[in-house]
């Protein structure tokens, strides 16, 4: 008896890419993402800065399932220091100080585990659902925006700053990037919130 065995052509890497794009493209349009910022605090301490967060994360149908498709997502947090704007400007120019800080988180997909992970640099921590994921990534505690000594305190100048949470599509696969442009539904993004830094007690 002879066997036949049909001989499927081999795909590309680049190809299936771009197969992705349109058809993440073609999905239709459900309910949307998008991130809020709940709470957020800062305390001042020894010269120390930090802060702590909670955004609330949400994808739409899109966007889960790029990632689904094994498409990581990155979200940036940004801080920038806006009060009292004398003393930023002036560090800046005297020593290259700078007023913003930043943090990035990467949620990815894993197929063969079925399991989301949430990355920082080189750390990261599993979660068996989206949701799971979603609340981690929105969680920031005791985040240190200033080194300790970086920034004093002169007379009675308050300091403050704004606090934002975005999805940098710049991370994206450049041909997801090239195939979104215009795309107002890959734009998450929080409400800037000015934060004031309490002295701790």
């Amino acid at each position: 008896m002879a066997f036949f065995t049909r001989c499927l052509p081999r795909i590309e890497p680049r190809c299936l890419l771009v197969w992705l794009c349109a058809a993440i493209c073609c999905l239709p349009l459900w309910a949307g993402g998008g991130i809020q910022l709940e709470s957020a605090a800062g305390v001042e301490h020894e010269g120390k800065f930090s802060l702590d967060a909670r955004f609330l994360v949400t994808l739409d149908a899109i966007q889960e399932n790029a990632l689904l498709a094994g498409v990581p997502l990155t979200f940036s947090v940004e801080f920038t220091l806006t009060r009292p704007r004398w003393y930023w400007a002036w560090r800046r120019v005297a020593d290259w100080f700078d007023p913003t800080a930043r943090i990035e988180y990467k949620l990815s997909y894993h197929a063969l585990t079925r399991s989301y992970r949430v990355s920082v640099g080189t750390l990261y921590q599993s979660f068996d659902t989206l949701d799971g994921a979603l609340h981690s990534l929105g969680v920031i505690r005791d985040w240190s925006v200033a080194e300790r000594g970086a920034v004093s305190r002169r007379l009675d100048s308050r300091f403050a700053g704004e606090l934002q949470m975005r999805l940098d599509t710049s991370k994206l696969p450049k041909p997801l990037q090239l195939s979104l442009l215009g795309e107002a539904d890959w734009k998450l993004e929080s409400d800037p919130l000015l934060v004031e830094f309490v002295e701790a007690k």
